[in-house]
């Protein structure tokens, strides 16, 4: 069995008799119950643990490329159980979704199937481990009547850096995690808007499957079409398309919003905030390696906010990124743009109450068209200032800055652009929610972790 070559401040004596008791290991393929599966095993490499994994059919490609890897590291399989899917129950539901007040998911997904399992194991001693971390006071473990509930995680002190660190040197983090703070279901209404943009980002067929289960109204429908992305209607690749970069670090004054809030009545404006990856080669300048659009918010306070949580997550998943948390801090920097595109092409209001959508007040088609759009005019302010740099004209990048002016002239589809920009030093901790929807996205399901 491989050593642990992390510190543990407590110690974890297994309960039971091993010849006689059962001892039940979910995994969700998420990081806490993978990072306790390995350590349980190391801790006692004797135990017959049975691993279980309930299949929502609907779970992130990366879950299940992360619990293959698990069954290798341990030498052994995992249990893989579950009839249903999530689309097919919702289907069944005619068309009722989920929501985090009406967890329907939760239960015909997970209890039903994992009640189901355990039958097999009914008159015997039965022992359940989960990963609930030390530094997790409000986090409530999934627990039966029948079976004993263990949490060495509280007992051994391990907080969430611990987890990561410890996935790092395993078997990897799962690469969702890169937009995601849990496990779960892709279009798991748990999420936050930020973590539903990654999945635009990161998996658009699965981002159009959650789409595809929103019934909108007809007039959300034409008011939310998707926009259109610079690189289709210009001759410039996709991959030479950038975000501009703030020219100071000086905040958005009101005086400088309310100005701009009143220079065009027939435009539509919104807050966007992004983040940019820096490195340098010893004695070279700094370059960006990464760059994203996190988040939307139709006020600065409320991109602010999220900025803030996006911070807090690279910073405890900062292994996801190949980095340490020290190199978040010093590498990583985030900008707030206010743009503004066309009112005839762009409206960032949240939909009607005819429409029927995952969460309350948005829905994955709104959350497209503000995304599009305002990468648009982000991308096309990138080649203004492409464009009117002065470089010599026996360079590369005076053809760079040439192809940026014949891109904006050659450009079908309204541009917009940025209006006011900041960069901004997010903070290290969030603020405490605001709404109660808030506060049930931050809380995990129990069940989610099986």
């Amino acid at each position: 069995m491989h050593a642990n070559p992390l510190t543990l401040s407590g110690t974890y004596q297994i309960p039971g008799n091993p010849e006689t008791d059962v001892y039940l290991l979910p995994v969700s393929g998420g990081a806490d119950s993978t990072a306790l599966a390995i350590l349980l095993h190391e801790i006692a490499p004797e135990i017959d643990f049975r691993m279980v994994f309930t299949d929502t059919g609907a779970e992130e490609k990366e879950t299940i490329e992360s619990l293959d890897r698990l069954e290798i590291w341990l030498g052994k399989k995992i249990e893989r159980i579950g009839e249903k899917t999530l689309f097919s129950l919702i289907d069944e539901y005619n068309g009722f979704l989920p929501s985090p007040r009406d967890r329907w998911c939760t239960r015909e997904l997970k209890l039903v199937p994992f009640r189901a399992w355990i039958k097999q194991f009914e008159g015997r001693q039965k022992w359940m481990f989960v990963g609930v971390r030390a530094d997790e006071a409000d986090r409530l473990a999934f627990a039966l009547p029948e079976v004993e509930t263990e949490m060495p995680f509280v007992d051994l002190g391990v907080n969430r850096a611990w987890v990561y660190r410890k996935l790092s040197e395993t078997i990897g983090i799962p690469r969702s995690y890169q937009t995601r703070s849990r496990s779960g279901c892709t279009v798991c209404p748990y999420q936050r808007k930020s973590e539903i943009i990654g999945l635009l980002q990161r998996a658009p067929h699965e981002f159009d499957r959650g789409a595809q289960c929103e019934k909108l109204s007809v007039i959300d429908l034409h008011r939310h079409a998707p926009g259109v992305p610079l690189w289709k209607d210009t001759a410039i690749a996709q991959n030479w398309h950038g975000f501009p970069m703030p020219e100071s670090d000086d905040a958005i004054e009101k005086g400088s919003l309310a100005k701009a809030k009143g220079d065009d009545l027939f435009g539509a404006r919104i807050f966007v905030g992004g983040e940019f990856f820096f490195d340098a080669m010893p004695g070279q300048p700094e370059f960006v390696w990464a760059q994203r659009l996190v988040c939307f918010s139709p006020t600065l306070a409320g991109v602010k906010k999220q900025l803030d949580g996006r911070y807090v997550h690279l910073l405890s998943t900062a292994e996801v990124n190949d980095m340490t948390p020290d190199e978040v801090r010093q590498q990583v920097r985030f900008a707030i743009w206010y743009i503004e595109m066309p009112s005839e092409v762009f409206d960032p209001q949240k939909p009607g109450p005819e429409s029927y959508t995952w969460a309350d007040g948005t829905s994955y088609r709104q959350i497209q068209h503000v995304v599009d759009w305002a990468t648009r005019a982000l991308n096309a302010d990138y080649q203004r200032q492409q464009a009117a740099s002065s470089p010599h004209q026996l360079t590369v990048q005076y053809e760079w800055a040439k192809s940026a002016q014949e891109a904006i002239n050659e450009a079908d589809a309204p541009l917009g652009g940025v209006l006011l920009s900041q960069w901004y030093k997010a903070k290290d901790e969030e603020d405490p929610p605001e709404t109660e929807e808030e506060a049930l996205k931050l809380i995990p399901c129990p069940m989610c972790h099986i």
